[in-house]
């Protein structure tokens, strides 16, 4: 089950980031963010918490490009 939450969030996030809007960021971000804490389940593989922690580092690699703090 947490797998699958997991996933679904990342799907949302990368979804809100199609739109390549710096304001959206920040949402994406949240959203990434709750997969951390999804991810954090021991049933999780430890290749999904990798993914997860690699889309959060991308996101504000993103960020700080687009000028965001």
């Amino acid at each position: 089950m947490s797998t699958e939450r997991v996933r679904t969030l990342l799907l949302r996030g990368d979804n809100v980031l199609k739109s390549a809007q710096p304001h959206s960021f920040g949402r994406a971000l949240a959203t990434f963010e709750e997969a951390r804490e999804a991810a954090a389940d021991p049933s999780v593989d430890p290749r999904v918490r990798e993914l997860v922690e690699r889309r959060i580092e991308a996101l504000h690699e993103l960020m700080e490009g687009a000028g965001e703090p």
